[in-house]
């Protein structure tokens, strides 16, 4: 009876064991698939994800390339604005300085005929102060020829106290400058061919200017011209000493 006992229960533990074993079978199987079923969906959502990233980037490129081209032409219509308004001003700057030198050119000529009105009339009066007796008198005198021009501010002829004539032949400048001491020096050369009587006398050369540096005063002894300028009492002589009434 206990072998039958005991039989009889390990029967119905084979039976639990196999329902067991039957149930865990279906358990695992369900777990499989579920297992396969979140792969799958993981891999779903990664083809998704895929897919929306590049839609992402190819919305991305696309903006980009819309706002590169918004910008190539923003900035081809600023720099054309930009040229145009440039050449514009530059237009307008040239027109203004041909304007500015036309006037500038205007009042040098006037500044020059005012400086002559001013300096060459007072010529022979300053000839008087320095002891002189004014015998002729020539203001803006231009001599021609052979086809050669030459012009002089003033050419008075004066005869000191004692001694023979003189002629002094002046040349105004508005400023003086080292190069008009050749310019004069020509200039006398050339009287001597309209005016042959005055190779017997003495010449003496003046030039008169507003501003005359005082570095050219040295020039103008060594030169023997007597320079002057404009002083408290009307035409001043800056080197008197090149005179030399007493000579002659």
């Amino acid at each position: 009876m206990r072998l039958e006992t005991l039989e009889k229960e390990f029967k119905n533990f084979k039976v639990r064991v196999m329902d067991e074993h039957e149930r865990l079978k279906e358990e695992l199987k369900l777990l499989r698939d579920i297992a396969w079923n979140l792969v799958r969906a993981v891999e779903d959502t990664r083809e998704e994800f895929q897919a929306e990233m590049k839609e992402l980037r190819e919305e991305f490129r696309a903006e980009m390339k819309e706002m590169r081209e918004e910008f190539q032409a923003e900035m081809k219509e600023m720099r054309e604005e930009f040229q145009a308004e440039m050449k514009e001003l530059r237009e307008e700057f040239q027109a203004e300085m041909k304007e500015m030198r036309k006037r500038w050119g205007d009042l040098a000529r006037s500044l020059g005929t005012v400086t002559e009105n001013i300096f060459a009339p007072g010529v022979p009066y300053l000839i008087q102060k320095l002891g002189c007796r004014v015998i002729k008198r020539m203001l803006d005198v231009e001599y021609e020829k052979e086809g050669r021009t030459n012009q002089y501010d003033a050419i008075v002829v004066a005869k000191p106290p004692q001694g023979k004539e003189i002629v002094f032949v002046a040349e105004v400048k508005t400023k003086l400058k080292a190069e008009h001491f050749q310019e004069l020096k020509e200039k006398l050369e050339n009287l001597l061919e309209y005016e042959p009587e005055y190779a017997t006398k003495r010449i003496v050369p003046i030039l008169a200017a507003f501003k005359i540096p005082s570095d050219l005063i040295r020039m103008a002894n060594k030169r023997g011209v007597l320079l002057v300028h404009m002083g408290g009492e009307y035409l001043e002589p800056l080197n008197p000493e090149v005179l030399s009434l007493s000579e002659g």
